[in-house]
């Protein structure tokens, strides 16, 4: 079930001096989803949908603000097929796209040399509206070894559940005797 919260702020006793023109005013521009209406008596703003709050409007009489606020709990699914390729010295990274009951707003890539690092801010390589990433010269020192988590992330800054994870290990072949 959404939760919708609605947020009116009144002030001032002027509210009995309102005529009946400007209380059609005021029901014409909630019952319309958004905008503004102003007349001698007062001004009024009013959104509908998943926006920030407008904020106070006023007149000389009282001021109204008034909004809709949507807010979203439920975060995206997790990626479960992240790969990895190797581009000459480049790791390039793909996912198939999540799912969210809004839309998913962009994807974060974490990347870390401990296989199993907390995807955390300390770590983000990243951030993208599509389903890949290349990360320019990350195969390109043998040795180090980069290790990599992809979350999605939707209009209200809900962060999906880590993706598998995936990397890039080598080692350096030494002289070996036969």
């Amino acid at each position: 079930m959404h939760k919708i919260l609605v947020l009116m702020i009144l002030s001032s006793l002027a509210l009995t001096a309102l005529a009946a023109a400007d209380a059609q005013l005021a029901t014409s521009v909630i019952a319309s989803g958004g905008g503004q209406a102003s007349s001698t008596n007062f001004k009024m703003k009013a959104t509908l949908g998943q926006s920030t709050p407008i904020g106070p409007s006023s007149s000389t009489n009282f001021g109204v603000g008034a909004g809709f606020w949507y807010q979203d709990p439920v975060a995206p699914s997790a990626i479960a097929d992240l790969t990895t390729q190797l581009s000459v010295d480049d790791i390039v990274l793909q996912w198939s796209h999540s799912a969210d009951n809004v839309a998913i707003d962009h994807y974060v890539v974490y990347r870390d040399t401990d296989p199993m690092f907390t995807p955390g801010s300390g770590n983000v390589v990243h951030e993208t509206e599509g389903n890949s990433y290349q990360d320019p010269g990350a195969a390109g020192t043998v040795g180090t070894n980069y290790f990599y988590v992809v979350k999605a992330t939707d209009p209200s800054g809900n962060l999906a559940e880590d993706s598998n994870r995936t990397g890039e290990f080598d080692s350096e072949a030494g002289n070996g005797t036969p």
